[in-house]
């Protein structure tokens, strides 16, 4: 069976990172995979290759740039794929684009990573309908994105499927003591702290301003010295910074930047948290949870498929600064953070692998295949 997946960029960022996990267990099924994508830095490509994938940079200079369009149709042509499986809106307009004069068409299946509009502006409603209704198949990668997309694209439910994203939890096992000791030493932590950490882009739908403010709070009841790590980068990095400031927090929250040794990272922090206001899966979770850490976490969106209150982590309402700060103060306690982490970690194994993803994709794809 031949793959042709499309999607916008391949850089380093959770839409893709599921496909690198995606096009890793397909190659190992024997399926030949194709991947290309419009723009970026094609972070993802010499791996993609490593694991036996074309892949193919289809140059878009901006948006309207109408020669991806062409470059795309020739590419697909020239693969014949049997399912064309697509990622990102762009990449959906584009591929819609490309399969119009297409005959016969290959089988078009779209995943849909996020809750929210296929663009922001006028007609958007109109454009989704118009390039989803044309997909044999939409996946979703949660319940609350299948139930938004659904209803956006006015789809009946045969025609959606959820499954969800998964993640290899060995390399997250594999994090020794003296690795987060070295770590956490690196970042200037004292050996007995608890370490509160988050992994996010520094942009609005990730609201590290609540988590800012719920750190402020939780430090004026804490038993326990502490610090709060963020790891990531994004556009809002000097505003946050700003924040901290005037909280008081400048030498209690430590900025990292970015980071590729993320199994490394979570094993270095006592917990995680994400504050965000939607997420249509939020894959660093997993991340989280494959590394034994409690999540605390908005009851917002995809998260409450994947966190489980209560069991391996704790939830809180979207913004409640003061119900962040309670739960922090809960996981001062070594053995409820042990419980939490270690149900979590059981959780990701059970639920979330990659082997289960992509066996759920080919089952769907063969539904469409002679």
């Amino acid at each position: 069976m031949k793959v042709f997946h499309v999607i916008t960029t391949i850089n380093r960022g959770g839409a893709e990172n599921h496909l690198v996990q995606l096009v890793r267990g397909q190659c190992v099924q024997g399926l030949q995979i194709c991947v290309a994508y419009l723009k970026g830095d094609g972070y993802w490509a010499t791996h993609l290759r490593a694991l036996g994938a074309r892949v193919e940079l289809l140059s878009l200079s901006h948006y309207g740039d109408l020669a991806p369009i062409w470059r795309l149709r020739s590419l697909i042509k020239e693969v014949s794929p049997d399912i064309v499986h697509v990622h990102m809106p762009p990449a959906e307009l584009y591929t819609r684009l490309a399969l119009l004069v297409l005959h016969p068409p290959p089988v078009l299946v779209i995943s849909k990573h996020n809750d929210e509009p296929f663009y922001r502006g006028l007609g958007q409603n109109a454009v989704a309908r118009w390039v989803g209704r044309r997909a044999a198949h939409v996946i979703a990668i949660s319940n609350a994105v299948n139930s938004y997309v659904r209803d956006q694209l006015n789809l009946p439910a045969e025609r959606m499927t959820t499954i969800h994203y998964g993640i290899d939890p060995g390399p997250y096992k594999l994090a020794n003591e003296s690795l987060r000791l070295d770590i956490r030493t690196e970042w200037g932590i004292p050996t007995a702290a608890f370490v509160i950490g988050t992994v996010a882009r520094f942009v609005p739908q990730k609201a590290l301003h609540v988590l800012l403010s719920a750190y402020a709070r939780y430090r004026t009841r804490a038993q326990l010295e502490s610090r709060l790590v963020v790891v990531g980068r994004g556009p809002l990095e000097y505003k946050l910074q700003a924040h901290a400031h005037q909280l008081g927090l400048e030498s209690k929250v430590i900025w990292v930047g970015f980071r590729e040794d993320i199994p490394a990272v979570m094993n270095a922090f006592d917990t995680f948290v994400l504050t965000s206001s939607y997420e249509g899966f939020g894959l660093v979770l997993l991340e989280a949870m494959a590394a034994a850490r409690p999540v605390v976490a908005s009851r917002v969106s995809a998260i409450p498929e994947i966190v489980q209150d209560g069991i391996t982590g704790l939830l809180r309402r979207f913004g409640d600064h003061e119900g962040f700060a309670h739960a922090l103060l809960s996981l001062e306690d070594a053995g409820v953070r042990a419980r939490l982490g270690l149900a979590g970690r059981d959780r990701v194994f059970a639920h979330f692998t990659p082997e289960r993803m992509a066996e759920a994709t080919l089952c769907l794809y063969k539904k469409y295949l002679p």
